[in-house]
């Protein structure tokens, strides 16, 4: 439990490392975008940029949380640790408590919940990628999240899981009323009126969170602009990428989620007090749930409504990915030692493999170390990147136009409004009436046809596609983008030759002037 006196050099420890990941990754987070937003840090013109739509009406915590971490004096840098140390640190706890609790030996706990996060194992990727470190901060918070209720419940922690559970839907709605349905269902099969109740006291508090946060949320909504169905069934067959995969089988992962499961329930088969047990309940639940979905999805994918169809439904089979490896470990571990195996044998043998398998990774810790001295240093890594600081001094209120690749740059760097994201479009399925103006933008400005993406199922712009677009303009073409889009500055790799005026570049970026 995480009260436990005796356990708090290792949380200590556990925190600590967390601190040191978060700096080795550094990763800019995409929901700091929607912070610095919301903050109106980045004050977005007219007229309005589907970008400004979307962090407005995606409803979502982190955003909120990011405007907080901002509007409190925290630099850009350091908000965005906070959200990856905190993402961590759910990944850590939940991996420690997972071993902790069938091991009984919190040494072993530890090494794997920090060989977990350091070497970053988890089932791999579906058709939606299991993220422990990633800039992409929803699906991994989720991920985070979901794993450390899965623990807590192991534990029997039932309030803590109730107040993660509720809160869980405030960060992500679709995950978190995932997991809270499996709970219900479970409960309701269950029949503890003691677990039930835990779990209400715990939740009552994550649903006050909840509320406020969509509160605040319709308190800055932008109501929508005109939807076009036709452009959203374009958009679904030629570009979605994570729920156009209806051929495409993970048998991989599915293996795996097969050997957690006959891992899991042969477990409580050995188990001497074979009394009903609510995590082998409701862990069953969610991967049998979830698979059933995913082979459903798969196979009969026309079986499956629009609306359900937008909320991927082959995200959920993920949501043991991390837990996965330290709940077999863990059960292996219980395993030798119920063959009437020499406890300390059985404890040296698995401490070996584990310590021999990270010595097979070391150029990952090597890694690690040199990019915490880095990021902590006061030299400062980034001087390729000055350029982006420059332009924040620029005394123009109009829109940036970028490549792929330097998107956030110009969102972390120079809090500047860029017209639109081409390194991800896919939050256009939860914001359909985006769809029509952002391929206006992409037709008019990167030469993109809606009926024929650079790359089928795959929405991003390559930079290779914007470069060729870019450096074929003329400078009428260039006008035109200016006066429509209220767009004056060009921000692309020094590589790149666009006939325009060439402001400032250095080794690596150019910024271009449209006169």
């Amino acid at each position: 439990m995480i009260s436990e006196k005796n356990n708090k050099i290792v949380y200590l420890i556990i925190i600590l490392t967390c601190v040191f990941l978060s700096f080795s990754h550094s990763l800019y987070q995409v929901a700091i975008n929607g912070g610095l937003t919301l903050s109106e840090i980045i004050k977005y013109p007219e007229p309005l940029s589907p970008m400004k739509y979307y962090y407005h009406n995606s409803w979502t915590l982190l955003h909120q949380f990011a405007e907080i971490l901002l509007n409190s004096g925290l630099s850009i840098n350091n908000s965005s640790r906070a959200i990856l140390f905190l993402s961590t640190l759910c990944f850590g706890i939940s991996s420690f408590l997972i071993v902790n609790k069938l091991t009984f030996n919190k040494y072993l706990a530890l090494l794997v919940s920090i060989l977990m996060l350091i070497l970053q194992k988890n089932f791999g990727d579906t058709d939606y990628p299991s993220l422990i470190f990633s800039n992409q901060s929803y699906g991994m918070f989720s991920l985070a999240l979901t794993s450390l209720i899965f623990s807590l419940i192991l534990n029997e922690n039932f309030k803590y899981s109730g107040f993660f559970t509720l809160l869980l839907i405030s960060v992500h709605p679709v995950v978190g009323f995932w997991m809270l349905s499996i709970l219900v269902i479970s409960l309701i099969i269950y029949k503890d009126k003691k677990i039930s109740l835990e779990f209400f006291k715990g939740g009552s508090f994550g649903l006050v969170i909840t509320l406020l946060s969509l509160f605040f949320f319709y308190s800055n909504y932008i109501e929508k602009v005109e939807f076009d169905s036709s452009f959203y069934k374009i958009y679904m067959e030629l570009w979605d990428g994570h729920r156009n995969l209806s051929g495409i089988v993970h048998y991989e992962y599915l293996i795996k989620t097969l050997l957690l499961f006959a891992t899991l329930n042969t477990y409580y088969f050995l188990q001497k007090n074979k009394q009903k047990n609510f995590f082998h309940l409701i862990i069953n639940l969610s991967i049998t749930f979830s698979t059933i979905f995913y082979l459903s999805y798969k196979f009969f994918p026309n079986l499956f409504p629009d609306i359900f169809i937008r909320l991927m439904p082959t995200r959920f089979l993920i949501l043991h990915s991390y837990i996965g490896w330290p709940l077999i470990i863990s059960i292996i571990y219980f395993i030798f030692l119920k063959l009437n195996s020499i406890k300390k044998f059985v404890q040296i043998f698995i401490f070996a493999v584990l310590i021999i398998h990270s010595i097979q990774h070391y150029k990952k810790f090597i890694f690690l170390k040199n990019n915490f001295i880095i990021n902590i240093s006061k030299e400062d890594k980034l001087y390729n990147f000055d350029i982006f600081k420059e332009i924040s001094k620029l005394d123009y209120k109009g829109y940036f136009i970028t490549s792929s690749d330097t998107v956030n740059y110009v969102n972390q760097y120079s809090l500047k409004p860029v017209l639109l994201d081409t390194q991800s479009l896919d939050f256009l399925p939860y914001h359909p009436y985006l769809i029509k103006v952002s391929f206006e933008i992409l037709e008019d400005i990167y030469d993109v046809q809606m009926n024929n993406p650079p790359n089928k199922n795959d929405p991003r712009i390559p930079n290779e596609f914007i470069k060729k677009s870019f450096e074929a303009k003329n400078k009428s073409d260039w006008e035109y983008i200016k006066k429509k889009y209220n767009a004056n500055y060009v921000i692309v790799p020094k590589n790149w030759k666009i006939n325009l005026n060439l402001l400032n570049s250095n080794n690596f970026y150019s910024i271009y002037q449209i006169e």
